[in-house]
């Protein structure tokens, strides 16, 4: 296993795709379209905006370092081919399904670098306090990922020989994992709620406490799949057009729902139930936001087609009396401790142990970006 791999295990790839990105890191070629961000971020800024980690992290540095080398935690190295592994699997888990954003790119950077640095730290503490791995545990971990990617991939000619590298690896990484595991159990456990806490938690956290408002919707969809002409968005775009028309007119909303509407609530007339805000996407939102009780919106287009919505009711947000929530109140204070806990011992650590990133790295991708946005 090289260096500084920490405790990530992601899955096997025999054949792909990659890409070079600007900063010299090889991602999936799906995910690069996408128009390059037309603002240049300064070197400053773009160094401490990627490495903005903690507020204790007094012994970050950056420095040059050899090409090959990420950075190091300690005395332990990250390599830039570790790094560039971590960030292809946040890439592949944050944009499975579409592009990446514009701007999102140095986002994903910046998570990646704390989020790698970070577990090593806490590794690294968990040997120093001399946790040792729970053999059972580890061991089922082992062969029911083995038994999964045995499933997957062991008609592969490749298999039986990957399969023989893989497996120590894995073994070594879910030991890791296990000791960290432990570490964090103990460090989390916090003590039960008293009824003083439970009450100052609420008072002070009235909107986790707080039913949200909830919308009552019908829709009309028709739906046009998203790899459709444009004539075909077009076509639908019209038809919407006029059975808006015809429901201006006096036409029956739940009676075309059933005619033309391609949503599962068609066979309730469109009716959706009532639903709480926040469950829709932002753009239908928007649109029942500036609607009064009744009206009909004209055709919206969205990613499943052309919907027509009606407002059907509206329930208020209200908050929920304390003696209804005062269990929850009290496990989410213990959580709530549990998390501090954690956060100050991984505040301690990167306060506590040299943190060296090469700044090289983040040169070249300046430089990059710099020259793209000229281009």
């Amino acid at each position: 296993m090289a260096h500084g791999e920490g405790i990530h295990c992601g899955p096997i790839h025999f054949e792909p795709v990659y890409k070079e990105t600007r900063c010299n890191v090889r991602l999936p070629v799906k995910y690069f379209q996408f128009k390059l961000c037309s603002r240049v971020v300064l070197q400053s800024a773009l160094l401490f905006s990627v490495f903005c980690l903690s507020d204790a992290s007094a012994a970050l540095k950056m420095e040059k370092l050899d090409d090959g080398i990420y950075a190091y935690v300690g005395e332990q190295v990250i390599s830039v081919d570790d790094y560039k592994q971590a960030l292809q699997n946040a890439v592949r888990g944050k944009f499975y399904h579409g592009k990446i954003p514009e701007g999102k790119m140095e986002e994903v950077q910046k998570d990646t670098g704390k989020k790698l640095i970070t577990n090593i730290l806490i590794l690294q503490e968990a040997q120093r306090r001399n946790y040792r791995p729970d053999k059972k545990i580890v061991q089922t971990s082992l062969d029911a990922t083995v038994k999964k990617y045995e499933k997957q991939y062991g008609n592969s000619e490749k298999w039986p020989e990957y399969k023989a590298r893989f497996i120590p690896r894995l073994k070594e990484q879910l030991e890791k994992k296990n000791i960290v595991m432990q570490l964090e159990e103990d460090v989390s456990k916090a003590p039960l709620a008293s009824a003083e806490d439970s009450r100052k938690y609420y008072h002070e956290n009235k909107e986790k406490f707080t039913s949200p408002e909830q919308l009552r919707v019908s829709v009309i969809l028709l739906q046009v799949m998203p790899s459709s002409p444009v004539s075909a968005w077009d076509e639908a775009m019209d038809e919407g057009r006029k059975i808006y028309r015809n429901l201006q007119g006096g036409a029956d909303f739940a009676e075309l729902a059933k005619l033309h509407s391609a949503d599962a609530s068609a066979k309730n007339g469109g009716d959706m139930g009532y639903l709480h805000k926040g469950m829709l996407a932002k753009k239908i939102q928007d649109v029942l936001d500036k609607m009064k009780l009744g009206e009909i919106s004209k055709p919206v287009e969205l990613l499943r087609g052309i919907a027509i919505f009606r407002l059907e009711d509206r329930k208020k947000s209200v908050l929920n009396p304390y003696e209804k929530v005062k269990d929850r109140a009290g496990r989410l204070w213990q959580r709530d401790q549990a998390e501090l806990a954690r956060k100050k011992l991984v505040d301690r650590l990167w306060e506590s142990t040299l943190v060296r990133v090469n700044s090289k790295y983040y040169q070249d991708d300046v430089e990059k970006l710099v020259t793209n946005v000229k281009k």
